[in-house]
């Protein structure tokens, strides 16, 4: 008799053994590889019905419970070494901008990949390398300086800087050193960076410096393959660590402003993932911050939901086809707001969220999370407890029914702010009194 064995490993997770294990087509099988920010994802795919083989790359020599224990409890299947599972499945979906060349080995190994490449992961990672690229490109950035040392980072901004004006101060991969900050002075940089724990490296360290530039800060998120975008594109307007507002749009000019200007890196890569980009919109044109070769978070727990078919464009891009994105064009704006939380050391249960999550609709979503005997439990380590997603006719309506859900759900010491409706709506009516570009969805 041919039957599939369940068991448990030391963690008590659930986990899959195989005795004369019936064969199943390759297209019902996943290998997600996340860095715990892409369980919504990961839970799209169970909801379709897919077999999850989940793996979190937190490699330690030491490592941590809080770490790995994340999704216990939901019906993924928890690996401890994704190399036991390559060769039963048919997509490898890797979540983050890690291993790039992984990806490129196992496409040469056969396997369809949704996960980014090595030449994109640099241009976000190095900051420099990605700020000349994008100039030499023809694309418009904030002007600035690539500056090695911190001593060559203050004569900058004492030299370059006039009163009044700041500038933006980005440090290549380290970014759990520091992140992204702004300054008016050396002095204001110097104590910063004397905080950031570089100790006798700081002088070795590379600074991308731009100066700052006027007008809306919007994110675009597109699937991108070799023949092309997928569209609807969609754009976002973020409240750091509060929320987003999304919509998605066809025939957009950003495929002019951005997309085009690096589509010759898309090919000669292979290029098969959701590729971003955030910048400032000053009504005539875009100046590029950065570009985002991965799935960007936490506003990409909008899209698995929301997508109909999010499925089959993952495995499309993975393939590298295109396809039409389908999307509910009768609710026109998403919005993603944040619970959070300033404890991100307790282990905390999560009450009230029973009849309200939902992976392939409006509702509840996480980042780290257990379900333990039929409990919700946020596991530590993550400033975010839960996201709460909706959709709507109106940023109004959007707002309405976040709060309304936002407040039913119980965690100690977790909290979101209800205020972000009126700096969303500024920003989008400075976006729509221009004529080139409305954040509004578009067919």
């Amino acid at each position: 008799m041919k039957y599939l064995r369940v068991n448990k490993d030391r963690f008590g997770r659930v986990r899959l053994t195989e005795e004369n294990e019936v064969a199943k087509n390759l297209k019902e099988r996943v290998l997600i590889i996340d860095t715990n920010l892409a369980f919504d994802h990961a839970m799209r795919f169970v909801e379709e019905g897919l077999d999850v083989y989940y793996w979190i790359a937190n490699l330690s020599a030491f490592p941590s419970f809080d770490d790995q224990i994340s999704g216990d409890g939901f019906g993924l299947l928890k690996i401890d070494d994704w190399g036991e599972v390559i060769d039963k499945v048919g997509l490898v979906y890797i979540t983050d901008n890690c291993f790039p060349q992984l990806t490129m080995r196992l496409r040469e190994l056969g396997k369809n990949v949704y996960g980014p490449t090595p030449e994109f992961v640099r241009w976000e990672q190095d900051r420099g390398y990605g700020y000349s690229e994008m100039k030499s490109r023809g694309i418009a950035v904030p002007d600035g300086a690539v500056v090695k040392g911190k001593t060559k980072l203050l004569e900058w901004i004492e030299g370059n800087l006039s009163e009044g004006e700041r500038v933006w101060v980005k440090i290549s991969a380290f970014r759990g050193n520091i992140e992204t900050f702004s300054v008016s002075s050396a002095q204001e940089a110097d104590t910063m960076l004397s905080q950031a724990g570089f100790g006798p490296y700081a002088e070795e360290l590379e600074f991308l410096l731009e100066k700052n530039v006027d007008g809306v800060e919007i994110g675009c998120d597109g699937w991108v393959v070799p023949d092309g975008v997928l569209e609807p594109i969609a754009f976002t307007l973020e409240e750091k660590g509060r929320g987003n507002i999304a919509v998605f749009q066809r025939n957009s000019d950003f495929i002019d402003e951005w997309y085009s200007k690096v589509h010759d890196v898309v090919e000669s890569t292979d290029y098969r993932c959701n590729l971003s980009v955030e910048g400032i919109w000053n009504g005539k044109e875009l100046s590029v911050l950065e570009p985002t070769p991965r799935n960007p978070y936490p506003v990409s727990s909008l899209y698995p939901r929301f997508v109909k078919n999010w499925v089959d464009v993952v495995w499309s891009v993975a393939e590298g086809k295109l396809i039409d994105v389908e999307v509910d064009w009768d609710n026109p704006y998403l919005m993603e707001l944040t619970i959070s939380t300033s404890d991100t050391d307790t282990w905390r249960v999560i009450d009230g969220v029973e009849d309200l999550v939902s992976w392939t609709d409006e509702g509840i979503g996480f980042r780290k999370v257990v379900k333990k005997d039929g409990q919700y439990w946020f596991v530590p380590g993550d400033a975010v407890v839960a996201t709460v997603n909706v959709k709507g006719a109106s940023i109004d309506e959007c707002i309405e029914k976040a709060k309304e859900m936002a407040d039913k759900v119980q965690c100690m010491g977790s909290e979101y702010d209800g205020t972000i409706a009126e700096s969303m709506k500024e920003k989008i009516e400075k976006l729509n009194e221009g004529d080139k570009f409305h954040f509004v969805a578009k067919e």
